[in-house]
């Protein structure tokens, strides 16, 4: 295959999808879903627009095998986070290339990940392969803002879909070290559980100009500096035990046995603040609180009534979400008011034990040879818990390259991603299914 006019052909599709503006709120996605059914009809994949709800629309496309093992399903989503233009270099919907990157909302959040799966498609169809199973790629609506018009809807609307046997979605990635050399293959297999609470408190109305004690935003601002110094109880899942003891071989000779059983490596003090300095790897020990929005007051002279915060809690599988609220309402005192406002299922991680893992494992081998494939709980949330609520295996990794730091680009302003991944991604996709549905 000529795989530098391949990355051409991504690209110019890339370039077109990024400058669909589908930014939710509102959405919009069903022009991104145009955009994909424009192109499979031309290569004569079938394939369907759903719109549950005006403009949310998502596309399914299925490339047929024989049937003879259950589908593998491809899946990402075509909505992306609003924008804070002023703080980009470039504009953010026009698919700029800049020193080798496609700049743009949606480049790593995940409108790469549709068009190397449609990619991966178009190859297999034109390159006449056999095929066992089928291929079934669906870009949906509305994973930023909690999946009810898109995979939600999809999985109690669309009952082909539970068939799959397997799907791959957002996620994990190929992380590379400072060095540009790739450090592991991270897959998420499971993921925290999503569990968001508003806090209110009351109080009485007055005059700025006479403070009295009765002040709502102080009552919040006191439970909350309690709350948020409150270090949660380390709780390690069999897979994140995994994936320390895999990494730990990359680790320098003082720190390899502490990777290799990590909790008896939490228990030394010093080691467990090193490690829990990492967003990354403190989330996925523990219990998460984070403060996101609070709101209070109106005019610069008026005490308020009342002021609310939110806090967006993300919990390890398996955490008893009672006992645990239970402990919040506990530290932040008698005179705040919690209620639930959003939580998802917890669910076990998917199997490690399947043709899947197995073929990104050497896949891994032969392009990395002696970096790790290791598991990991992704803290964030995706689409995948749907599709595992419905007995499909899942992983959440995109085979695109990435050093940490262009990773927390994500949501951010400047978002980017290197050209070369299009070509990688696509031709790991292609190699991925030629050994697990030829």
């Amino acid at each position: 295959m000529d795989w530098d006019q391949i990355l051409k052909e991504a690209t110019h599709y890339f370039q077109e999808y990024i400058r669909i503006d589908t930014v939710t709120p509102p959405g919009n996605e069903i022009e991104g879903a145009r955009f994909f059914k424009k192109i499979f009809d031309r290569e004569a994949i079938p394939c369907q627009i759903y719109e549950p709800s005006p403009n949310r629309g998502s596309l399914l496309a299925t490339l047929k095998g024989d049937g003879s093992k259950r589908p593998i399903l491809f899946l990402s989503h075509i909505d992306v986070v609003p924008v804070e233009k002023e703080g980009w270099e470039v504009p953010p919907f026009e698919g700029v290339i800049k020193g080798g990157y496609l700049y743009g909302r949606g480049t790593l959040d995940c409108k790469s990940l549709g068009i190397i799966e449609m990619m991966a498609l178009l190859i297999l169809k034109r390159e006449k392969i056999s095929l066992k199973r089928d291929l079934v790629f669906f870009a949906t609506a509305d994973e930023e803002t909690g999946g009810r018009w898109g995979v939600q809807w999809a999985m109690e609307n669309i009952p082909s879909l539970r068939e799959s046997e397997y799907a791959l979605n957002e996620g994990g990635h190929i992380i590379l070290n400072e060095n540009g050399i790739a450090d592991r293959y991270a897959i998420s297999d499971g993921q925290k559980v999503i569990f968001q609470l508003r806090l209110k408190a009351r109080g009485t109305a007055g005059h700025g100009s006479m403070p009295h004690p009765d002040n709502p935003n102080v009552k919040l601002i006191c439970g909350l500096e309690t709350l948020t110094r409150w270090e949660t109880p380390y709780h390690i899942l069999p897979t994140v035990k995994e994936y320390f003891c895999k990494m730990a071989s990359k680790q320098p000779p003082y720190e390899r046995a502490l990777f290799e059983d990590i909790e008896k490596g939490l228990s030394d003090p010093s080691f467990s603040v090193w490690l829990t300095s990492s967003p990354i790897y403190n989330a996925m020990l523990r219990n998460t609180i984070s403060l996101t929005i609070l709101q209070g007051g109106s005019k610069a002279n008026v005490i308020p009534s009342e002021s609310t915060a939110t806090l967006d809690c993300r919990l390890i599988p398996g955490t008893n979400k009672e006992e645990f609220l239970k402990e919040i309402k506990r530290r932040l005192g008698d005179e705040i008011e919690v209620e639930v406002i959003a939580e998802s299922e917890s669910l076990p991680p998917s199997s490690l034990d399947t043709d899947l893992y197995q073929a990104i494992e050497k896949s891994a081998s032969e392009n990395d040879p002696g970096c790790p494939v290791v598991p990991f709980l992704l803290p964030g949330a995706t689409d995948s818990r749907f599709l595992r609520e419905n007995g499909i295996i899942t992983y959440d990794f995109c085979p695109f390259r990435l050093t940490e730091k262009e990773l927390m680009r994500v949501h951010g302003n400047n978002e980017r991603i290197d050209l070369e991944n299009l070509r990688f991604g696509t031709k790991m996709l292609v190699d991925l299914i030629k050994e697990i549905a030829t």
